[in-house]
């Protein structure tokens, strides 16, 4: 009984010590909870496969500054291949478009080369991969399963969803 009262102690301690803060710091910028990821893959039959991130950032406030430091940031990672910034006044969502090889790099590492700069001024939100693939079998224009679709099949896999603290210390506190 001891020990659950000095956790629950803690926990309320540090659940208020961290509400407190005025601004974004760099611990709230990277919470997956709240960051929507979605991923896409699409069968290509002639080409060399992609893969493409649709970050969608709050906290630019212009495109030249800020979108220009947020690619700078994403072209310094390996395998990076072209970073596109779509600045939007006003309450649109801004977006980073970046291309990149799978096998170098991940989609985390592009969100926290996001979250890192400024003190974590920017925030990603969303993240939506697109996946090119080799089809297998892909038969063109001969009548094939792929004609019907243009050689193109595609599938989106439910995002991820991490609890957040107050969730976890909740079920926690419950048992």
């Amino acid at each position: 009984m001891m020990m659950r009262t000095t956790f629950l102690s803690a926990s309320l301690i540090l659940l208020f010590a961290g509400c407190g803060r005025t601004g974004p710091g760099p611990a709230e910028a990277a919470a997956p909870g709240d960051l929507v990821r979605t991923v896409k893959e699409v069968a290509i039959s002639s080409g060399t496969p992609v893969t493409t991130a649709d970050l969608t950032i709050e906290g630019m406030s212009c495109e030249m500054m800020c979108g220009g430091s947020i690619k700078k940031a994403l072209a310094q990672l390996p395998g990076v291949s072209s970073t596109e910034i779509e600045f939007h006044e006003g309450d649109a969502a801004d977006r980073a478009i970046v291309t990149y090889d799978a096998a170098q790099v991940d989609d985390a590492a592009l969100v926290q080369a996001v979250h890192a700069l400024y003190d974590g001024q920017y925030k990603v939100t969303g993240v939506a991969i697109t996946k090119q693939v080799k089809a297998v079998g892909a038969t063109g224009h001969d009548g094939g399963e792929g004609a019907a679709h243009g050689g193109v099949k595609s599938y989106s896999a439910a995002p991820a969803v991490l609890p957040s603290v107050v969730g976890l210390l909740t079920r926690i506190l419950r048992h």
